[in-house]
């Protein structure tokens, strides 16, 4: 695993929260549930398949379908609105004060009903882990997230134990983040069943797996264990209290091609090249597109995509203009992989069991030959 620094110093979540257009993928499955010229209100249902609802972020009027965009690199049709700027909504339904009000079954209908998460809150766990560290050490979203809403976070958790019958609760951290092991050290006292848990700065740690062993011992693990990313949480906490979909999440924005790296807070549906025009100036016009990680993420042809509710960060970063050369057999991959796989070895035989691969990104991210790993490892690419 491998320390490395981040290079956000904002402290702020900016806002952009009122693009002219909002652009929702139409996926396989889903079905059309409005018309071309109809008004529609905020949180109105666009889409819907046999299990799922997808809501409008914004009231305004359908234009139609568009396939000019891009997702995960593929052409698809988009449905189009155009934003009136009224946040026009139904009449709020009642929510209960306290989300210990709510029945266990309640929470889980809810939380199904606006996929505020997709881990299964009915499954039987001895312990809660809270994962509150950064997937990548370029982003900052978690962080940022913990430090504008601990006491809603707090809170949403020690509801959940109650409620679902859960034991205790782990919530981790990185041990650099001083401001949020500030912050927390002075609330978790209110929680007596929630501890925290300082982990080491060390890439990796925010990955499912490596976290989970870091912090639990294989009995414990085996007793029963609910990871929980705290998006995962900030959105039950936003589904129970106000009865609303996910519309809106946090996005780190950085790169050495951008000069102001920060988080901010966008529409589900908004265009990164909107994002980027409108917040960010761009100081190297050779540039390309990561999301989700400048280590482990994807790399995009361009930023004609929209923002989902997977998406974590964006990153613009220099073109490397090094070339590829031949492997000089340093063994930095095989040494430095959390896995303890053999990423060369899996790169020169096709079938090598890649199972257990993460897609952390590291082996490519150490190579001094600048070889890219990332189309032959493969494996679970986890939350």
């Amino acid at each position: 695993m491998k320390n490395i620094k981040n290079n956000i110093k904002d402290t702020q979540i900016h806002d952009y929260l009122n693009p002219e257009f909002i652009y929702i993928p139409i996926e396989p499955g889903y079905r059309i549930e409005v018309k071309e010229n109809q008004h529609i209100r905020k949180e109105d249902v666009l889409l819907s398949s046999e299990k799922n609802n997808i809501y409008s972020p914004i009231s305004g009027t359908i234009i139609g379908k568009s396939n000019s965009l891009l997702l995960n690199n593929k052409q698809m049709d988009f449905l189009v609105i155009e934003n009136d700027y009224k946040e026009e909504v139904k009449k709020p339904k009642g929510a209960k004060r306290y989300i210990s009000d709510y029945s266990k079954k309640e929470i889980i209908e809810l939380v199904n009903k606006y996929q505020a998460t997709s881990i299964n809150l009915n499954k039987k766990v001895k312990r809660i882990l809270i994962n509150g560290l950064d997937k990548d050490p370029y982003e900052k979203t978690r962080s940022y997230l913990i430090n504008h809403s601990s006491d809603k976070i707090l809170e949403t958790i020690d509801s959940l134990m109650n409620v679902l019958g859960i034991e205790d609760a782990l919530f981790a951290i990185n041990n650099n983040d001083t401001d949020n092991v500030i912050n927390l050290s002075s609330h978790i006292g209110t929680y007596p069943n929630i501890k925290l848990k300082l982990m080491p700065d060390i890439y990796p740690m925010g990955f499912k797996s490596i976290l989970l062993r870091n912090v639990l011992s294989k009995k414990q693990i085996d007793e029963g264990v609910m990871v929980l990313n705290v998006e995962d949480v900030y959105n039950i906490y936003t589904v129970l209290k106000r009865r609303k979909p996910i519309l809106e999440k946090l996005v780190t924005i950085s790169g050495k091609s951008v000069d102001n790296s920060m988080v901010v807070n966008v529409k589900i549906g908004t265009s990164m090249q909107d994002i980027i025009k409108h917040v960010c100036k761009v100081n190297d016009d050779k540039y390309f597109v990561v999301v989700n990680g400048l280590i482990s993420g994807t790399t995009l042809e361009n930023l004609n995509t929209v923002i989902t509710k997977d998406i974590r960060s964006i990153f613009l970063s220099p073109i490397d203009e090094q070339k590829e050369v031949a492997c000089i057999n340093c063994g930095l991959c095989n040494l430095k992989c959390p896995m303890h796989l053999n990423p060369k070895y899996i790169k020169e035989h096709k079938k090598a069991d890649k199972s257990k691969c993460i897609h952390c990104g590291l082996c490519t991210y150490i190579c001094p030959s600048k070889i890219n790993f990332k189309p032959y490892v493969g494996g679970s690419n986890e939350e």
